[in-house]
């Protein structure tokens, strides 16, 4: 886990700041949530931490990653005109600032899968094929992130999750978040082989 943090101090440093800065945010409101992003973008960035001392992902993907929970911790924590973030309206309908966090998190998500895969699993794979198999486990992903929102509207506690629209709408944002990197990932894959940069080193275990 200590290979993030020497290979890329400034991506950590970012996210120390704000992740403390938005939890103590929360805190000073008495937002019970808080302890909600506390635990879920912690963990996440513990994985991501470890999964990179095993495949060194892409500085891309890694500042994208921290975007996401950046994203996530203001949309949840902050509060425009007494609303968090997350509810205010992008458009028409459910297209909320919500529904972007999710497209883009779960974009990267579905990159981060792909390099993982070039890396342990198929490194001379066709890139579309890579790519199709990267976007199941980025909707995979997002299945187990409306998990996690359900469950959490099962405890006696304050959260500002939604109900069963927010979450279909949600896995909608997620599938579509993932197809995009999917498709987007093909010709960045080429462009990497052509330049001669390969893909992403797997670390001996």
């Amino acid at each position: 886990m200590k290979a993030i943090f020497s290979d890329h101090p400034r991506l950590a440093a970012t996210f120390g700041v704000y992740y403390v800065s938005l939890l103590a945010v929360g805190v000073a409101k008495g937002q019970a949530q808080a302890i909600f992003y506390a635990v879920f973008i912690g963990t996440a960035a513990i994985i991501v931490a470890w999964l990179y001392g095993r495949v060194r992902l892409s500085g891309l993907v890694l500042w994208g990653l921290a975007a996401w929970g950046l994203g996530h911790m203001i949309g949840g924590l902050v509060e425009v005109r007494g609303d968090v973030v997350y509810e205010l309206s992008l458009g028409a309908g459910e297209l909320r600032f919500d529904k972007l966090v999710h497209f883009v998190g779960f974009g990267f998500g579905t990159l981060a899968a792909f390099e993982m895969l070039r890396a342990r699993v198929a490194p001379a794979a066709p890139a579309r094929s890579v790519a199709i198999a990267a976007w199941f486990i980025g909707v995979g992903l997002g299945g187990v992130n409306e998990t996690i929102e359900f469950l959490i509207t099962r405890l006696p506690l304050e959260s500002n999750v939604g109900g069963f629209s927010n979450t279909g709408w949600d896995l909608v944002a997620n599938a579509l978040g993932a197809a995009a990197a999917s498709v987007a990932v093909i010709p960045l894959d080429a462009r990497r082989r052509r330049r001669g940069e390969g893909t992403p080193t797997a670390e001996a275990p």
